[in-house]
């Protein structure tokens, strides 16, 4: 099985670099400012799990790549208009198409340029970011990752996946309803990352607010509402999220929070305007959900030159 991670950040960073550590075949197709930082001092990562570092396969377009089975797609939404070409290079020679994205939407995308047989679903539940020397550092346990095919079959190529991230100690697994795994996740990270963005806080300081915990469950339970009107969700969602906003460790803040701070364009498009969207078209009223985009919205583009 030879994976490709399109994007080294932090997410893809961390999943590729725990393959590669193993013995998997993994090439980083990566920007040249990328590449030229890995070349340099190796991938690093530093984890709760255990520090590693790698000396990373790269690769500065698809068509140095041969007989790719599978790519891990882990980019920011904004990224991934541009990197179409370079996953269909790859699909055109066999890849499957596993997108570790934030929000739902970009499924719709990937399966209008390349056909539900080429695409599968994919999410994951990590805390990670990259230093200012490139380093990934994975701050708190959670490091999960599910995957499945759209139809609800398994899928060799899955198998093999699951397998090899379980050998390396990543929990993973194959799902059977991978798109209602995804909305569920959608609901925990577009509520999570709101709220710990808006407030510049933790979770922990979140949850044990008497004022803003109120909110956090208005959230919840309007991306819920929402998230219902599109998929077949379990009755029991909204509980599902707050036991797992509150299992998490305190200290726990968000990706959105962090590029937040560093200055960086914020992925608010794809998960709270994507509620606002979809709330729109089904009638549903999200007034949390609106002030919370409206808050963050002066920060979209970043504030780096």
């Amino acid at each position: 099985m030879n994976v490709v991670v399109l994007g080294a950040g932090a997410v893809g960073g961390y999943f590729g670099g725990k393959l590669a550590a193993v013995g998997v075949p993994v090439t980083f197709l990566v920007r040249e400012r990328r590449y030229e930082q890995l070349s340099a001092h190796g991938l690093v990562v530093e984890s709760r799990h255990g520090n590693f570092t790698v000396a990373p396969q790269l690769a500065l377009s698809a068509s140095e790549i041969d007989h790719p089975d599978i790519v891990i797609v882990a980019l920011k939404n904004y990224h991934l208009e541009g990197a179409l070409p370079q996953i269909r290079a790859l699909v055109d020679k066999g890849a499957l198409v596993l997108p570790l994205l934030n929000g739902v939407s970009h499924i719709d995308t990937l399966v209008h340029h390349f056909g539900a047989n080429s695409v599968v679903g994919g999410a994951c539940y990590i805390e990670a970011t990259l230093d200012t020397e490139g380093h990934v550092v994975h701050t708190s346990p959670m490091h999960d990752i599910i995957f499945g095919t759209l139809s609800g079959k398994n899928h060799p190529l899955l198998s093999e996946l699951e397998a090899a991230f379980q050998a390396c100690g990543v929990p993973a697994r194959q799902s059977s309803s991978i798109l209602i795994e995804m909305w569920q996740k959608f609901i925990f990270l577009t509520s999570f990352s709101g709220i710990t963005a808006a407030t510049r806080k933790p979770i922990g300081d979140v949850l044990s607010d008497p004022v803003t915990r109120p909110f956090l469950n208005d959230l919840v339970r309007e991306i819920e509402s929402v998230a219902k009107a599109a998929v077949n969700l379990s009755e029991n969602a909204f509980e599902q999220v707050m036991n797992k906003l509150s299992s998490v460790s305190p200290s726990m803040t968000s990706s959105l929070h962090r590029d937040l701070e560093k200055g960086l364009p914020l992925e608010i498009d794809s998960l709270q305007g994507a509620v606002l969207a979809l709330a729109e078209r089904h009638g549903i009223s999200v007034p949390s959900v609106r002030s919370v985009y409206a808050v963050l919205h002066p920060s979209k583009d970043g504030s780096r030159s």
